[in-house]
């Protein structure tokens, strides 16, 4: 292409935006009395000033006039414009191609700025456009070069290599007056007749041609009239060709699928979406299909869903009314008092503000709790976004709902499942020895009332086993047996020396409590070597002795650090009161997993291209609500569930949770569907890939301590 920079028109050219701008023109023309004029009159005004339009639609002239109507269609646009505004089916792709192959890309029009941002901010990064000048950056309108002459500034190009591209005459003639070439599709209400009677490059139908070979530049022809003005017909429109990842991923769904159970359809499910996305966006599916009836209004009302979705909850306009503060009677306009900060809105008490005012008392809950949780399910991305961007004032901070959402889990926990909160104990060895004795003589049972030689086999054999753990069983009881009667009689020898007056007695009571411990020893160290005579045998090279080597020190160390915390009263206490309170403490447990998922999605999330980028701490932040939003789904399954599982981290399934991961980046960051699945997918990998490295660290870290304390004189 011999153009690098291509600016576009917005209105009929880049969006078709006609149903919103007839809908405002519409009610403001009602409102006045004005019911005649019809919807093509209004279209035909697009693309020229508000103050123009309305000034030939109505015939008015007065300008106070038309300034009231220009503020009464704002207001109308704040609710319907970016709701019925679309893009045309082929924006995306010629936009993202010509991107691609390195052009300046740019909006001039008479809309406003911020207005056409709020539309292409759902579509498109936020810095995909290169310059946009809206009706507000220019004082003369178009057919004034004014805001392209601006543009072409701005980005330090040439003329020469700049195309305009338009809908209507008024394009036409902004690009004549500029001195840059034209062209014009006819998207909207101008024909091609009409456009071809100004200097242009090219009359097109469809915003794909200009990814053709580049034509020169052509001047309308007056005469000989035998020579018509040459008009593109319309190319159908290319389809994209699958790529192999989606065929890969289709057929992992379609495996999944076979392969889950009968109660389970979730693997289907994400197979039929997936595929309709894909047969969307390579347009296999037929476009009326697309555009039928029935579908546009679903269509125009996700819209605005999503619209909601990522805009939030408005912060309310400032009143301009004048008030008298309650609490200082300083008289002020606005929402708040200037002087003590006491909002205007102070009602009187009834029940539902008295409830909210005590429940607040008691929890530290204010009003932005319930807003947090509302968009923890709808909106996660957006709402985490517009959090770390500086929105808190609407928001209950992160760490402050997980700690709440965590005693309202306890709280479910204790409706739902209350023995799921009760620590497990080991059974005692006599319990085992009776469930033992249980199993055989129902075994014996069996024996006895069947016939059949192969089942007696192999009852006879479980049988056996059961013996030989029950002969395990009594040898183990019999040597713990044995060291807590040596301990308590040691005990009692000790109290009887600080009785004793004689030297004599005193002797051969030490001499007795020393035969006691040497017995101990011999006593532990058999035991210990019991338990760490599960070696690997790996063809008896010196391996064998250095896990063994390893095991016993281990043993022995742990044993002497056991000693040192049993010892001491204090230390005793503090263990105990930390395995009880880590017992079902989610809060604890999910914290601790925050820094190694916000590590793995600031490498994840590192690339240049991400227009947001997060430092280490923000990405704790956003971790910790993600955390949130996994909670608040846990505690809403929970009752369906019927139990509880304390010792997972989660209620939920791995990969619903994975699901999550995704939406949320995908809000977050602005990304498709499916670089937020792989983006996702690496940070899952970078996950994995952290946790091993903390493993190696802390088998490193208990080893080095296995030999610290293994040299200190305990006793």
């Amino acid at each position: 292409m011999s153009y690098t920079t291509y600016l576009f028109d917005f209105d009929y050219t880049l969006a078709d935006s006609s149903r919103g701008i007839v809908t405002c023109f519409r009610n403001v023309l009602n409102q006045h009395g004005y019911t005649d004029v019809t919807d093509e009159d209004i279209k035909r005004t697009i693309g020229k000033t508000l103050e123009e339009s309305f000034s030939i639609l109505t015939g008015v002239m007065d300008e106070d006039q038309l300034a009231g109507f220009k503020s009464e269609y704002r207001k109308e646009a704040d609710t319907h414009m970016t709701i019925n505004t679309v893009l045309f089916l082929e924006t995306k792709s010629v936009l993202l191609a010509l991107k691609d192959a390195g052009a300046f890309i740019g909006i001039i029009s008479t809309k406003y700025r911020y207005r056409i941002k709020e539309m292409l901010d759902q579509h498109f990064p936020g810095s995909f456009f290169n310059i946009i000048i809206g009706g507000e950056d220019v004082q003369t309108a178009k057919p004034s070069p004014e805001g392209l002459l601006l543009a072409i500034k701005q980005l330090h190009v040439t003329k020469a290599e700049t195309l305009y591209i338009g809908d209507s005459t008024v394009d036409a003639a902004t690009a004549k007056a500029a001195g840059v070439d034209f062209a014009g599709v006819t998207h909207g209400v101008t024909s091609a007749e009409e456009l071809g009677k100004y200097p242009h490059w090219k009359i097109m139908n469809s915003l794909e041609e200009l990814l053709e070979t580049d034509e020169q530049p052509t001047h309308p022809v007056v005469n000989p009239p035998s020579v018509p003005v040459i008009v593109s017909r319309r190319t159908p429109c290319r389809k994209k060709m699958i790529n192999i990842w989606q065929i890969l991923i289709l057929a992992v769904l379609l495996w999944l699928s076979f392969e889950e159970g009968e109660d389970s359809n979730v693997f289907l499910w994400a197979f039929i979406l997936v595929l309709l996305y894909i047969l969307t966006k390579r347009r296999i599916l037929p476009n009326r299909i697309l555009n039928s009836p029935w579908w546009l209004p679903c269509k125009i009302r996700l819209r605005a869903l999503h619209i909601k979705m990522v805009q939030g909850k408005k912060t309310p306009p400032m009143s301009e009314e004048s008030n008298i503060c309650l609490n200082c009677e300083t008289a002020y306009t606005g929402s708040y008092c200037n002087r003590c900060g006491q909002s205007r809105n102070t009602p009187r008490y009834r029940f539902s503000n008295a409830f909210r005012n005590i429940l607040g008392g008691f929890t530290n809950i204010d009003n932005g709790f319930g807003r947090t949780l509302l968009d923890l399910l709808y909106r996660p991305g957006y709402m985490i976004r517009d959090f770390i961007a500086g929105k808190r004032i609407l928001y209950f901070r992160p760490f402050q709902t997980l700690f709440v959402l965590a005693a309202l889990y306890i709280m479910a926990v204790q409706l739902v499942d209350p023995e799921a909160l009760k620590e497990k104990k080991e059974k005692s060895q006599e319990v085992q020895r009776q469930e033992i004795l249980a199993a055989r003589e129902q075994l014996q049972k069996r024996i006895e009332g069947t016939e059949d030689s192969h089942t007696k086999d192999v009852l006879n054999q479980a049988i056996k086993g059961l013996n030989k753990k029950l002969e395990n069983l009594g040898t183990e009881d019999s040597t713990e047996i044995r060291k807590k009667n040596l301990i308590v009689t040691r005990e009692l020898l000790q109290k009887q020396i600080k009785k004793a007056k004689e030297p004599a007695q005193k002797e051969v009571l030490t001499q007795t409590i020393k035969d006691l411990n040497l017995d101990l020893e011999k006593l532990e160290t058999k035991s210990s070597f019991k338990k760490d005579n599960i070696t690997i045998k790996i063809n008896g090279d010196e391996d064998d002795e250095l896990i063994d080597e390893l095991l016993k020190d281990g043993s022995s160390a742990f044993d002497k650090l056991e000693k040192v915390i049993h010892n001491t009263p204090f230390l005793e206490k503090v263990w105990n009161l930390l395995k009880s309170w880590g017992h079902g403490n989610k809060a604890f447990r999910i914290i601790a997993t925050l820094p190694l998922f916000a590590l793995a999605t600031l490498m994840a999330f590192r690339r240049k291209k991400n227009k947001l980028r997060y430092n280490l701490t923000e990405h704790v932040f956003i971790q910790a609500y993600i955390a949130c939003q996994i909670l608040l789904l846990s505690i809403i399954v929970l009752p369906f569930n019927g139990s509880a599982q304390v010792g997972d981290l989660y209620e939920l399934p791995i990969l619903f949770i994975f699901a999550l991961f995704c939406l949320d980046y995908k809000q977050l960051y602005g990304y498709t569907w499916w670089r937020s699945f792989w983006t996702t997918v690496l940070m899952f990998f970078y996950s994995l890939i952290l946790l091993i490295i903390f493993a190696i660290i802390v088998v490193a870290l208990i080893v080095a301590a296995v030999y610290i304390i293994k040299v200190l004189p305990i006793n």
